[in-house]
C-alpha cells in the first residue's frame, strides 16, 4: 500500500521547503528574499545573462523573473538593457549596490551551505546528489 512518508519525491519537497525557509530566515536581515539571492548569484556569476537564461536557471516561468527583475531593478540592484541585434531581449547586469549586496551575501549562502552539509560525508553527498539526478530524469522522462 503507498505510504506518503516513504514517497521520495514527498520528501525531497518538504526538505527543500524547510531549506528554502530557513535561507529566508538568514537572508531577512539583509531586506532580501531568496529568489532575489538566486537572481543575484546567476547574474554575477554570468558575464552575460539574459531574462529568459535566468528564469531558465531559476527554474520559474518567464512572467515570474520579470516581475522579479522589476522589483530588483526599482531597488537599484540590476539594469536591464537591450542586446545587440536584438533589442527585444533583455540583457541583465547587476549595479554596484547589487554587486556589493552579492558579494556580502556570498558567505551567507557559503555558511547554509556548510551548515546543511554538517555531519555528512562527501561520499554519501554524492550519492544522493547522483540519486536526485535520477529521479528528476525519471520524472522528465514519464511525463
Amino acid at each position: 500500500m503507498f505510504n506518503l512518508d516513504d514517497c521520495m519525491a514527498f520528501t525531497t519537497s518538504r526538505s527543500a521547503k524547510v531549506f528554502s525557509e530557513a535561507m529566508e530566515r538568514r537572508l531577512s536581515p539583509y531586506n532580501v528574499t531568496r529568489p532575489q539571492w538566486i537572481a543575484l548569484y546567476y547574474i554575477y556569476t554570468n558575464d552575460s545573462i539574459t531574462q529568459r537564461e535566468l528564469a531558465d536557471k531559476m527554474s520559474i516561468k518567464e512572467p515570474t523573473v520579470v516581475r522579479l527583475i522589476q522589483k530588483m531593478e526599482g531597488e537599484d540592484l540590476l539594469t536591464r538593457s537591450g542586446a545587440k541585434g536584438d533589442k527585444r531581449i533583455k540583457q541583465l547586469c547587476l549595479t554596484e549596490k547589487g554587486i556589493r549586496l552579492c558579494r556580502e551575501l556570498l558567505p551567507v549562502a557559503e555558511k547554509f551551505m556548510y551548515d546543511t552539509i554538517a555531519g555528512i560525508s562527501q561520499e554519501d553527498l554524492q550519492t544522493l546528489k547522483n540519486a536526485l539526478d535520477k529521479m528528476v530524469s525519471n520524472a522528465l522522462r514519464n511525463e
